[in-house]
């Protein structure tokens, strides 16, 4: 246990060093830090949760991408047009993003924030993190539910699912209304109302961007988290609103966990595309 805790030790001294680094970087400047340094980051994760696969729609290569496809039949590759459309409503909502963090700086400040030193002890960003998530998915759950009402879809979230078949650039490919209250609150309601330190907020959204990208990408890759469940939700529209879950108390997955992707809903550590893992008995039918 001595060991472990010297390891913990270790790692909140290198944290609070790099921190340090990053407060001269900026002159312990709170407000740029959070405004300029939180776009940043914004920015630059979802570039990297998204270059690869921008490549492989664009492309259709590598040709062994295809065989880890959910939805094979579509977007291999992506049409041209339809592609750079979708990247010029991706880039204004990315602007309009940015415009919302800086706008959201004092609510960030009075709910809490800081910038300084030190940063937070590794078991205490644990919890937080954890509030994060549990926050973003109940957020997103009901605020995407009400972006399906009759009322509200066909002017906001309908744009969202032009793409029955997602790719990854096309998470934040929605109306602006839509892109504020399904896409923007979810990620920041838990570090507003929680009130945490930058480096925490910083991490968050990097690894919920990545996810959230993954999750549109239409490909369910060795080792990676799975995007069969909101896959299925683009396909359906009326199922899978959000994290599991929340689906299941409300009962709105109840044609998916009847489904062949609800089976092959799990991340797997092999090389053989979980299709072949998990083969479709009623394609076998057909054929029959």
């Amino acid at each position: 246990m001595e060991l472990l805790f010297n390891y913990i030790d270790g790692v909140d001294n290198f944290l609070n060093d790099q921190w340090l680094k990053i407060l001269l970087l900026f002159n312990h400047d709170d407000r740029l830090m959070f405004t300029f340094g939180t776009s940043l980051v914004h920015t630059v994760s979802f570039l990297i949760g998204n270059l690869f696969y921008m490549y492989v729609d664009c492309t259709g290569k590598p040709a062994w991408m295809l065989k880890y496809k959910i939805q094979k039949d579509k977007h291999f590759p992506v049409e041209p047009r339809r592609f750079f459309w979708c990247c010029a409503v991706v880039l204004f909502n990315e602007i309009l993003s940015c415009v919302l963090i800086y706008l959201s700086y004092p609510i960030m400040k009075y709910t809490g924030m800081s910038c300084d030193q030190p940063v937070p002890q590794l078991w205490k960003m644990y919890l937080l993190y954890m509030g994060f998530g549990y926050l973003n998915d109940a957020s997103f759950f009901f605020l995407h539910r009400l972006m399906h009402h009759p009322s509200i879809y066909k002017y906001c979230h309908k744009m969202h699912h032009e793409w029955i078949a997602p790719i990854s650039i096309a998470a934040v490919y929605s109306h602006p209304i839509d892109h504020i209250f399904a896409n923007f609150v979810p990620y920041f309601i838990g570090p507003i109302l929680l009130g945490s330190h930058l480096s925490l907020v910083w991490w968050w959204i990097a690894i919920a961007q990545i996810d959230t990208c993954g999750h549109h990408s239409n490909y369910h890759l060795p080792f990676l988290s799975s995007p069969q469940y909101h896959n299925y939700h683009h396909v359906k529209f009326r199922q899978n609103f959000g994290e599991i879950s929340w689906d299941c108390f409300y009962k709105t997955n109840l044609l998916f966990q009847k489904s062949i992707e609800a089976k092959r809903d799990k991340t797997f550590y092999c090389l053989t595309p979980i299709d072949v893992q998990y083969p479709d008995e009623t394609d076998k039918n057909k054929s029959e």
